[in-house]
Order: C-alpha cells, then sequence, then structure tokens
C-alpha cells in the first residue's frame, strides 16, 4: 500500500540541519504515526512521503518554504512592558501566546527597551533548511 491521503503512516526519522546538529529524533523513541494530509507533520516531510511504501528508507532535504518557513521581520513585535509580566523581561525568555486560530505561539525575548520589549515569534528554524532521513515503518 503506498501513502496517500487519509491513510495512517508510522515512521521514525532524523530532522538536522545543514551542519549536522540534529534537531530531533525518534531514534531513542517511539516511532510517529500520523494521518496523511492532516498537517499532523512538516508540509514538505509529508509531501515528500507520499506514495512511498512501507519499508522504504529515504533522505529528504526540506527547503525553507516546506520546513519551519521564512524568517519573517513582520514577526518581531515590539511589545510594552506593562503588557508583560516582570519575570518575563529577561532577553532569551520563551513566552507563550494565544494565535488568531487558538493555537499556542512561542516568542523569544530579544531586547529589552525601556518602554517595550522586542519579541520575536518566528520558528525557532525559520530560514532554515532541514535535512530529514525517514523510515517509512508501516502504512495502514
Amino acid at each position: 500500500m503506498k501513502i496517500a491521503e487519509g491513510i495512517t503512516v508510522i515512521i521514525d526519522y532524523t530532522l538536522s540541519l545543514k551542519n549536522g546538529d540534529v534537531i530531533e529524533t525518534t531514534k531513542d523513541d517511539e516511532p510517529v504515526t500520523y494521518v496523511q494530509g492532516t498537517g499532523e507533520i512538516i508540509d514538505g516531510l509529508e509531501q515528500a512521503v507520499a506514495g512511498l511504501e512501507k519499508g522504504t528508507k529515504k533522505d529528504i532535504i526540506l527547503p525553507v518554504d516546506q520546513a519551519f518557513g521564512a524568517h519573517d521581520p513582520e514577526a518581531l513585535l515590539e511589545i510594552p512592558k506593562t503588557d508583560l509580566p516582570p519575570d518575563s523581561l529577561v532577553p532569551e525568555t520563551i513566552l507563550h501566546a494565544s494565535g488568531p486560530k487558538g493555537q499556542t505561539i512561542n516568542g523569544k525575548v530579544l531586547e529589552v527597551k525601556e518602554n517595550t520589549v522586542l519579541i520575536d515569534f518566528n520558528h525557532p528554524l525559520a530560514g532554515q533548511e532541514i535535512y530529514c532521513a525517514v523510515h517509512i515503518i508501516d502504512v495502514q
């Protein structure tokens, strides 16, 4: 059976950066189970495994637009200090906010200014190609 929309897929994978640094892996954990076409995994990876069968191993390079997207300057926001808890006014602090669809969005404090805080709401891996080694364990 080939991977197609609506099919349950079980995979092992390792995501890494161009320099070889491993971002995430299932190597020492359980494989990931997802339903193809539901957006449960990175778009580019979902597209790359479409049509593959059980047992297939594949190395994939996910370009920026198919991984975590380009770095968006509009995702850098200056927020008044008074709108934030005092303990979050430290550079490198990760803040959690609600997105327009109710999803959790993480932001990283970049700079604390006199009256505002500069926060980066880009994904930490935005702007980077992602290398993925994937093994299709099962297709159901």
